[in-house]
């Protein structure tokens, strides 16, 4: 089980980059993930924000949820209503995949599929697009939602910008029950003297520790945690989101057509490029790989 957080405006490729960072002693560089689409009822989505809260897993799981809005007349016009469904870009380890869905396909009606993710036709109107080759990914689509077999992206889901639902999992250590031995116990007592933490040890960050009633002569195993509010992270990393910015506004400048002249003189660029030297990041070198 894990405790789930909010990051807004971010991307999946922004928190798998930070990730390092952000969760240092669970993150690992050698696992395996996967992005795959979730499509769950809109009235789901309240419920599979917090799936994180009961799922077991040991890596971070990333859901970003997306709203198609430039690509939703053209899924209106191949007979999907957009707006009876929610999209959520699951980003998870493989080895954890099995345990996050197990249950929605077991008990929650959905189905294991896959999807074509292609680029939005040039024909349509967009106000933003990243071009990239289209592919097959994995889907979990409920039973009782239309068929779609193929979603245009105005870029690639990695690159989306949106919110996300983090969970990290639950690595807590339990105390071990301290071993009391009866002749250590002062003869005229029955049992050990329980002390009862205060409301300021219960009150612990985003849960509440639910403390259960603890009768003579018995210990509970482990403390009941609660999940009381999916809390808000902060957005950006020093150095590292600002890193992702630049990357983003690079390639959406290039997507446009623009020269690479044109790329530094426009404003965007030039505030996005400032920001991140103040934060210690190579612009220069990171435009040029870009770039090329």
């Amino acid at each position: 089980m894990g405790n789930v957080s909010v990051l807004t405006n971010v991307t999946l490729k922004q928190l798998i980059e930070e990730s390092p960072i952000r969760w240092p002693t669970i993150w690992d560089e050698k696992d395996k993930r996967i992005t795959c689409l979730v499509l769950l009822p809109r009235k789901s989505r309240p419920e599979m924000e917090q799936h994180g809260f009961f799922i077991e897993h040991k890596h971070p799981v990333f859901g970003l949820f997306y709203r198609p809005r430039d690509e939703a007349r053209i899924l209106t016009s191949r007979g999907f209503d957009p707006l009876s469904a929610s999209f959520q870009f699951l980003n998870i380890s493989e080895s954890d995949l099995e345990l996050w869905t197990s249950e929605l396909i077991k008990k929650q009606n959905y189905e294991k599929s896959s999807i074509t993710i292609e680029p939005i036709p040039s024909s349509a109107i967009s106000s933003i697009r990243l071009s990239f080759e289209a592919f097959e990914m994995l889907t979990f689509r409920h039973n009782s939602l239309d068929y779609l077999d193929t979603l245009p992206l105005v870029m690639p889901p990695q690159s989306l910008v949106s919110k996300a639902y983090i969970s990290i999992p639950d690595i807590t250590s339990v105390t071990p029950e301290l071993e009391i031995k009866p002749e250590e116990l002062d003869k005229n007592e029955s049992s050990p003297i329980i002390e009862t933490p205060s409301i300021e040890n219960i009150m612990e960050g985003d849960v509440i520790v639910e403390i259960e009633s603890i009768e003579e002569k018995e210990l509970t195993d482990s403390k009941n945690i609660v999940p009381k509010a999916i809390v808000e992270e902060q957005v950006s990393l020093p150095g590292v989101g600002v890193e992702s910015e630049f990357r983003m506004i690079v390639q959406k400048l290039i997507a446009e057509g623009l020269d690479h002249q044109a790329i530094m003189e426009n404003n965007e660029f030039q505030d996005i490029s400032d920001r991140a030297t103040a934060a210690g990041v190579n612009t220069w070198e990171l435009f040029l790989k870009l770039a090329t």
